[in-house]
């Protein structure tokens, strides 16, 4: 029977269990008793046996695109496979060790459904591109930086954003790990302006790779005949 994420060990590496976490500490989240580490990607790639939770998911949906792939299009904030490092964006390469590019969502589902463990086996690639930025507001220039449509468009010189090379033509995907494909800039500027500490986190990716791969992914309808949750 699946235990709380509170109470089970959250996830392990069936790879990289002795790697040093891309961060360089372990996470720690409040009111939880255990240490968890965020383990490094070995070349974009993560393999990791996840466990599962009260409800027997590990907190991601997926969905199928174009191109003949899998793709994470959801994943819930403190769940294992947050605290695992798999993000928005995401391929999934492979379900307990089946090639999942070219299959079908129902091929996915067939998977899950026959998934009777209390661990699920997933192989993942880092969305293509990806960077993570931090970037300090400064009190006369600000943040340094402005966007339309969630793309860097302009970036001021001798500021934190340049120093920790932002730049043009780079697509927000995240700001401080929350998900804003698809919100207006306005909305954006409101998480931005809201950070505590005047300091922010933005997961960026090329223009090129969001036109081609996310914002179709973001566009497709939200019903189940679409979206697989795991």
């Amino acid at each position: 029977m699946s235990v709380s994420w509170e109470q089970q060990d959250l996830f392990v590496s069936s790879s990289g269990a002795n790697r040093t976490p891309r961060n360089g500490r372990g996470l720690v989240e409040p009111g939880c008793p255990v240490r968890i580490s965020r383990f490094a990607a070995v070349d974009g790639i993560r393999e990791l046996l996840i466990r599962k939770g009260e409800d027997g998911k590990i907190g991601i949906a997926v969905r199928h695109i174009e191109e003949g792939k899998i793709l994470i299009c959801a994943v819930l904030r403190r769940s294992p496979a947050y605290l695992a490092g798999l993000r928005y964006g995401d391929e999934v390469l492979s379900l307990e060790d089946e090639p999942l590019v070219g299959q079908t969502v129902d091929r996915v589902r067939e998977l899950v459904r026959k998934n009777t463990r209390n661990s699920i086996k997933l192989r993942t690639k880092d969305k293509p591109g990806e960077r993570y930025v931090t970037v300090v507001r400064d009190e006369e220039k600000g943040y340094g930086f402005r966007f339309v449509d969630g793309e860097i468009t302009f970036v001021r010189a001798n500021t934190s954003a340049q120093r920790q090379g932002l730049e043009r033509k780079l697509q927000i995907i995240e700001v401080n790990e929350e998900v804003v494909v698809g919100t207006k800039d306005e909305d954006i500027e409101a998480i931005i302006c809201g950070c505590d500490g005047g300091t922010v986190t933005l997961c960026v990716v090329p223009v090129k790779v969001y036109r081609q791969l996310f914002r179709r992914l973001s566009s497709i309808s939200n019903d189940s005949l679409t979206l697989v949750e795991l």
